[in-house]
């Protein structure tokens, strides 16, 4: 260690001798001292940094609050954290407009009035010429709705101003939460105010006080309706030193008075209700922010939330989407009355990634948790306050709750009605109610400006509306009257007479237990037992609360199922598309006779999906409690119901939205119980999407791996090769697979192939009919046969086999013994293959049934099939091969099963092929009929030709082109 010291201070000397200046001498000995001292510990020197830190603290400030304001909450994360404030903003309307004049209007305002100003700009917000003193700083109050975007706003006025895009008259910016600054108890000076939050600038010029160098400041103090501002002289004293402590309200009211730094300027945030807490003679602007007022701001928040899909999403699938979002949009619909909010934008976007942009790597998202932190995200730790003064019981007073047991009860009366729009009348009776004390009189009056045209908006129905009454209000999102009625019913809100009274009774006894048990006990000793026992009763009424309040649980649970299953909702779609369908509309040919009342299917399935854990746990901030031994009893009461309701055969719809139930409530064990009591599972004509598939992959992943279907039916769900993929978990708990009359292509027999070629591989049948696989797939399916053990049932008919397959099929079926029943029909093999296939098949040990029927077979090559299809001499068994209706001169005995396929499948199959085989059929019935002499054989033969006329009278009434068949 000593020689390498020694080396280093002798080339130090050399450089000395050969340097002319103190300042070289100095950097030589610096860059020398680090080379050695990287030397002698091991570490390279290239490997690190040589950038100079950064000392302004104005610079500082900028990069903390980059980072700060750049920071995504975990409703935003949960869609794979590609979304940034940079990327997904876009700039809602501002107005100039004084608060008066929106006094008792809706926020949703006329169009008309809107598009008579001139919007502004942030950039504008703080225009010079509008100062009429200079040596003052401007006072601009922002106000608007929940929802419409002022805290976005705020975090991208931040992050702007920190890249330097706007406000660069500003040198310091400084933004305060109001919510923050309402907790503070003791008091502070405004330099240690900043300070505290921002530790860097404590020693700042810029708040000293000082000549005008606070001209250079803007503060920002966003949300000042949580927070206390008294103006009075004799409440809140002058001060104008920026290092005497203060009340943080008389922090910023002194600000604000422009006595505390005058040269500063403030933009303040604020909902309507709270404009007023700010004397006009301190304000120098009023500014509205009107959210998204058009269709083409609303589509712009749509693409730039659509467009950024993970890695390797198709960006054609989102195109689409927006476009059909557009034009719903243009019809001046629901959902473009409800995206006027840029909150409903975002509720949407997240709705429709559920929707169609779930995968396999996607976490676990469900429609409740989406609604639940929509509701975190505008009400998150909200209390429902007056003037800024909140309340000692916040429990009480928790916002989310009083939209609960206000605009939650209408919801569930609505629902419980079968009414999706409210009358004035009913808005006060059930939001009004009985209100006794002047504090609630002013609470519903803040609930009334802030939040209650949050949920109801206006929506004229020009005469058309069943019911008597002129303007009506609706949820601004059908969805939210079925979410906010449930969660009505969880809380337990919906109680009967005796639970109220059962439950008041409990609690005055429970707080004086004490006190009645001491007393009973000396009453005990002075009266007779008899009578003592009649006192006694009195501790029976907490057991009494105890069971009314289990019977409530079992009650939810028994309303959930009801719900659930409901026989005159049967026929309805799947919960899924009736939700796409309202935030994209019905698209094609519009029913004649508009409906209004409607199912409402969501609101079980909401019940359920708000007992989850994380659900709960969102709702517990919110000031909603759904304790654990209530989600236990409904639990428990609800297993029974569902498992009994389960066991029924269910219509496709419907047991989609019972899949779709037990994936929103997340709960593994009583998913495995209720899925044990189903045998099949037919989803057959149910429109599968990214989402539908991961909710049923999901959900049979809760079952054990002994657990398998009878069936799994998916015939006709549109299901794509990248669908399939999402499908595999289901497959492994099928014995019997259905997937005919899809989308699957080639590629997808590969995927098909890998799953018969698992080690546990169960399925016994598998049906691909109507999937265009060609020669090509079905190279690639057969390869699974050398090791495959339990296929039974391989069922190819229409999907584009050709001579070559049927002879592939004939070499690779005896590496197969389990084969029993072999469907090619309706393909293009010839009368050659067809014979060498059935060779095949006949020396196999177990099949004993092919389908041949529809292919480009002659009359000599059927011939010479059924003579083929004949028991064999050694075994006397016999492969029936299925090709026509007849069988030389007589009728087959399997003409039924023939003209059943046939028949179902017409319509969906080229009809004109269709048609041509249907002739030849006839041809070969009337030419049997005259060679037998027999009366009854000649009637045989008349019934078969009738079910063939009558399938060629139906193929005849689907027909777009409406061609005769020529039969007499």
């Amino acid at each position: 260690m000593s020689i390498v010291f020694i080396e280093y201070v002798l080339i130090l000397l050399a450089f000395c001798l050969i340097s002319k200046t103190t300042s070289s001498y100095r950097n030589t000995w610096r860059e020398l001292r680090t080379s050695m001292c990287y030397s002698i510990s091991g570490f390279n020197p290239r490997f690190f940094c040589t950038y100079e830190p950064v000392t302004d603290p104005i610079e500082i400030h900028k990069q903390k609050l980059t980072l700060w304001f750049s920071h995504l909450p975990q409703e935003e994360r949960q869609f794979g954290g590609y979304f940034s404030p940079e990327t997904m903003h876009v700039q809602p309307l501002i107005l100039e407009r004084h608060p008066d004049e929106d006094r008792g209007l809706s926020p949703f305002k006329e169009k008309t009035s809107i598009s008579t100003r001139p919007s502004l700009t942030v950039e504008q917000l703080f225009d010079a010429n509008n100062n009429g003193n200079k040596a003052r700083g401007l006072n601009v109050l922002l106000y608007g709705a929940v929802g419409t975007g002022k805290s976005t706003v705020v975090r991208k006025l931040v992050l702007d101003w920190c890249a330097g895009s706007v406000f660069s008259q500003f040198k310091l910016v400084l933004p305060f939460s109001c919510e923050d600054l309402s907790h503070l108890s003791k008091p502070t000076s405004l330099r240690d105010l900043v300070g505290r939050k921002y530790m860097h600038l404590r020693k700042t010029p810029y708040l000293s006080g000082d000549y005008d160098k606070a001209k250079d400041v803007l503060f920002i103090f966003n949300g000042m309706e949580k927070m206390k501002l008294d103006f009075r002289i004799g409440s809140t004293e002058l001060c104008s030193d920026p290092n005497e402590a203060l009340p943080s309200g008389a922090v910023v009211v002194n600000l604000l008075r422009k006595y505390l730094l005058p040269e500063a300027s403030i933009l303040v945030t604020t909902r309507l209700s709270a404009v007023d807490r700010v004397p006009k003679k301190y304000i120098n602007r009023y500014v509205q922010i009107c959210g998204f007022n058009d269709p083409d701001r609303q589509r712009a928040y749509f693409t730039s939330r659509l467009l950024q899909q993970n890695e390797g999403k198709p960006e054609k699938a989102a195109e689409m989407l927006i476009e059909m979002l557009y034009l719903n949009l243009q019809r001046e619909s629901q959902l473009a009355t409800a995206c006027f909010l840029p909150s409903y934008c975002w509720l949407t976007c997240a709705t429709l990634h559920l929707l169609h942009f779930t995968d396999t790597k996607s976490p676990i998202r469900t429609l409740t948790g989406i609604y639940t932190s929509f509701m975190r995200l505008n009400f998150g730790g909200e209390v429902i306050t007056v003037d800024g003064n909140v309340s000692s019981q916040e429990q009480q007073n928790s916002l989310m709750l009083y939209v609960v047991r206000t605009v939650g009860k209408l919801a569930f009366d609505g629902i419980t009605n079968k009414r999706t729009s409210f009358s004035a009348e009913e808005l006060e009776q059930w939001v009004g109610g009985k209100t006794k004390t002047d504090e609630e009189l002013q609470q519903l009056a803040v609930f009334r400006t802030d939040v209650l045209d949050f949920f109801l908006v206006p929506r004229d129905y020009h005469g058309m509306d069943p019911e008597s009454g002129g303007r009506r209000y609706v949820f601004a999102v059908p969805a939210m009257q079925e979410y906010l009625a449930a969660l009505y019913v969880v809380l337990g809100e919906n109680k009967s007479v005796l639970e109220k009274l059962t439950k008041e009774v409990s609690e005055a006894l429970g707080q004086a237990s004490e006190d009645i048990t001491s007393l009973l006990s000396i009453i005990s000793k002075i009266i007779p037992f008899r009578i003592f026992a009649v006192f006694n009763l009195l501790k029976l009424f907490p057991k009494l609360f105890e069971r009314v309040s289990s019977h409530s649980k079992g009650r939810i649970a028994n309303t959930m199922a009801a719900e659930m299953f409901r026989s005159e909702d049967s026929f309805n779609e799947d919960v899924l598309d009736q939700v796409e369908q309202s935030l994209l509309g019905v698209h094609g040919p519009q029913p004649q006779e508009e409906t209004y009342t409607r199912a409402f299917e969501l609101y079980p399935i909401f019940m359920g999906g708000l007992l989850h854990y994380g659900n709960r746990r969102l709702l517990d901030q919110l000031g909603c409690s759904i304790k654990s031994h209530t989600v236990s009893q409904i639990t428990r009461a609800l297993r029974k119901h569902l498992i009994k309701e389960s066991q029924k055969k269910q219509p496709p719809e419907e047991l989609m939205d019972l899949l779709v139930l037990l994936y929103e409530f997340q709960n593994p064990r009583l998913t495995a119980e209720v899925l044990q009591s189903i045998k099949t599972i037919n989803l057959s004509t149910v429109r599968m999407t990214p989402h539908k598939c991961f909710v049923l992959s999901t959900v049979l992943s809760c079952t054990s791996s002994s657990f398998h279907l009878n069936e799994l039916n998916l015939s006709s769900c549109h299901i794509t090769p990248e669908l399939l993929q999402m499908l595999w978990p289901a497959f492994h708990h099928t014995s019997n697979l259905n997937l005919q009359f899809n989308s699957l292509g080639p590629e997808s027999c590969i995927l098909l192939r890998d799953l018969l070629l698992e080690p546990n591989c169960t399925i016994k049948s598998i049906q691909l009919c109507d999937n265009y696989l060609t020669d090509t797939g079905i190279s690639h399916l057969l390869e699974a046969l050398s090791g495959n053990h339990s296929l039974q049932r391989l069922c190819l008919m229409h999907t584009g086999l050709g001579d070559r397959s049927a002879q592939l099929l004939a070499e690779r079926l005896g590496q197969h013994e389990m084969l029993q029943e072999l469907n090619v029909a309706y393909n293009n093999i010839g009368d050659s293959a067809a014979l060498t296939l059935v060779d095949a098949c006949r020396e196999h040990p177990s099949i004993h049934t092919v389908h041949l029927y529809l292919n480009h077979l002659t009359d000599v090559g059927k011939q010479s099939l059924y003579v083929r299809g004949g028991p064999r001499v050694k075994e006397g068994r016999r492969v029936k091969v299925l090709a026509s209706v007849t069988e030389g001169s007589d009728i087959s005995e399997d003409w039924h099963p023939i003209l059943s396929v046939i028949g179902k499948n017409s319509v969906s199959w080229d009809r004109g092929r269709v048609r041509e085989q249907l002739l030849v059929f006839l041809k070969d019935l009337e030419w049997g009929r005259k060679q037998h002499q027999s009366f009854w054989k000649k009637m045989h033969f008349r019934r078969v030709e009738s079910v063939v006329r009558q399938t060629l009278r139906l193929l005849e009434k689907s027909s777009d082109t409406g061609t005769g068949t020529g039969i007499k």
